[in-house]
């Protein structure tokens, strides 16, 4: 049911989804709780008001430079021009935006920002990585061209918005955000050809099984690549006023099943060539231990115990929201279920889509970020009987995730965020002190320790920024952090690619990691 929720409010505004998440949002909220009450600023440009109230000066005059690069990108495309200033409303973190009163009714923690239609303002947070960020301010101001396309400049009614499918919306906002070139969109089309499921577009339209942003991004890429970006806007406004079929014969000329032809032909000669002739590559290795018949449809964020016995995951499993499970490993049988939103009202939501839990070295505890009274909050629990043990925040450090717990089972750490800066920090949980490890102007992401105890590694943009420092975008690589010395070293691997998540050999001697190389 995503679609259709979203497809009902695309005439009040649009969501950008960090991932696959629903919102139930208009704006003007005034009953929402908020734990604190921030001063907002107004930086000018010429084409934008932006809000803020970090104190982070250098972060806001590179958002407002990107905002305005933004503009003249996406103008080109439009061939439009905003009358008066777009108002830009900017938090420093994603629990501050999930408490604004700019919107009414509960933000989820997928959502990455949104943007209204009759005031046409975008309203979002600063993302853990600096990249990200920059993806979702192009994105949504894709949509504040939309709208004002739309209802200002050919005075199309607001409830003929509600013609053009989510994807056509989405997959524009992704197009003309990140390009032609996308990792994440490839996968999901070489999935499709894989499995023999590419989509016409009216099964985009009339089906929720199909992700909106990967495969409208896909559709505007083949529309880009064949037939030119000044097509884009022609078909947008004829998809407003007609509806989508008749939309594309007035621009093209033929009908939706003819066109949907035309680009599953071209995502077959693309992707084709890339696939092995035999099945080597739908063979999936290893064995399926959770899925939606022991467990829910969604089943996130898994983590091994390190004596290999058990698995900690998030699961919508039990219908009233997302809980913490724990299986056998090996067999995938539910032993219990360790934490939920309804047994502990001290738990807001679970931080599941940037971030999985750690277990302690003896595989007694586990510990997971949450979402607490406007700020993420450790928590640590005894996995044998799911008590909690403690929670605590992080002082200035209100949003972190991707925990670590070190071999010397006392220190833990994790990726946070203070002042739209994300660094690297340990907790140590018997003298309570926080440590930050890092503290710069990179992008620090995602820490590992390896199983000696004595590096961390993590993902980071350092190394690009320094070596492209006036690139728009920057690729993440890898880094090593060394205890004892303090110092930082550089890990070059795979240059221009992103390269996540690494994690140690037994040895601590090899990285493996994953990279979007190919």
């Amino acid at each position: 049911m995503i679609s259709n929720i979203l497809r009902r409010f695309i005439p009040i505004l649009i969501i950008t989804l960090i991932s696959v998440a629903t919102v139930n949002a208009q704006y003007f909220g005034q009953n929402k709780v908020r734990y604190k009450n921030e001063k907002f600023k107004v930086l000018q440009t010429p084409h934008f008001e932006i809000y803020y109230y970090l104190k982070n000066e250098k972060l806001i005059t590179k958002l407002a430079e990107d905002a305005e690069t933004w503009y003249k990108m996406h103008q080109e495309i439009f061939r439009d021009t905003f009358l008066k200033k777009n108002p830009i409303i900017l938090y420093s973190n994603h629990p501050d935006f999930q408490q604004t009163t700019a919107l009414q009714g509960e933000i989820g923690i997928g959502t990455g920002g949104v943007t209204e239609a009759l005031k046409n303002r975008v309203i979002m947070p600063v993302m853990e990585l600096n990249n990200q960020t920059r993806h979702v301010l192009g994105h949504e101001l894709v949509h504040a061209f939309q709208y004002h396309i739309l209802l200002e400049k050919d005075s199309i009614g607001i409830e003929s918005i509600s013609q053009i499918p989510l994807w056509m919306v989405e997959g524009m906002a992704e197009y003309l955000s990140v390009g032609k070139t996308d990792a994440f969109t490839s996968m999901w089309m070489r999935d499709a050809l894989l499995n023999r499921d590419i989509p016409s577009l009216k099964d985009l339209t009339n089906s929720n099984k199909y992700f909106p942003y990967r495969y409208g991004q896909a559709f505007w890429t083949f529309v880009g690549s064949v037939y030119g970006d000044t097509t884009i806007v022609p078909l947008f406004k004829a998809t407003a006023k007609y509806g989508y079929e008749n939309g594309l014969k007035y621009t093209f000329g033929y009908d939706d099943n003819t066109l949907s032809g035309l680009w599953k032909n071209a995502i077959e000669s693309h992707y084709r060539p890339m696939l092995k002739a035999d099945s080597s590559q739908t063979k999936i290795s290893g064995t399926k231990i959770i899925d939606n018949k022991n467990a829910g449809n969604m089943n996130v964020a898994p983590s091994i115990s390190p004596d290999g016995k058990y698995l900690a995951f998030l699961s919508e499993k039990d219908l009233f929201g997302i809980d913490l499970f724990l299986a056998d490993a090996k067999t995938g049988k539910i032993l219990r279920k360790l934490s939920s939103q309804i047994a502990n009202s001290h738990i807001d939501d679970f931080n599941f889509l940037e971030s999985a839990g750690t277990w302690s070295p003896d595989s007694k505890q586990f510990a997971f970020s949450i979402f607490s009274k406007g700020k993420n909050e450790l928590m640590v629990i005894d996995v044998s009987n799911g008590k909690q043990i403690f929670s605590t925040n992080m002082g200035k450090v209100e949003q972190f995730g991707n925990l670590s717990w070190s071999p010397n089972g006392v220190d833990i750490a994790f990726s946070g965020m203070v002042e739209g800066q994300s660094d690297i920090f340990s907790y140590n949980i018997k003298t309570k002190q926080l440590n930050q490890i890092t503290d710069d102007e990179f992008s620090d992401y995602a820490p590992n320790y390896s199983k000696d105890g004595k590096l961390i590694a993590f993902s980071t943009d350092r190394a690009s920024r320094k070596l492209m420092g006036t690139n728009a975008v920057h690729p993440i690589n890898l880094s090593l952090y060394d205890i004892s010395t303090k110092e930082v070293t550089d890990v070059s691997v795979f240059p221009g690619a992103n390269n996540l998540n690494a994690q140690f050999s037994g040895d601590s001697k090899s990285l493996f990691f994953l990279s979007n190389r190919d």
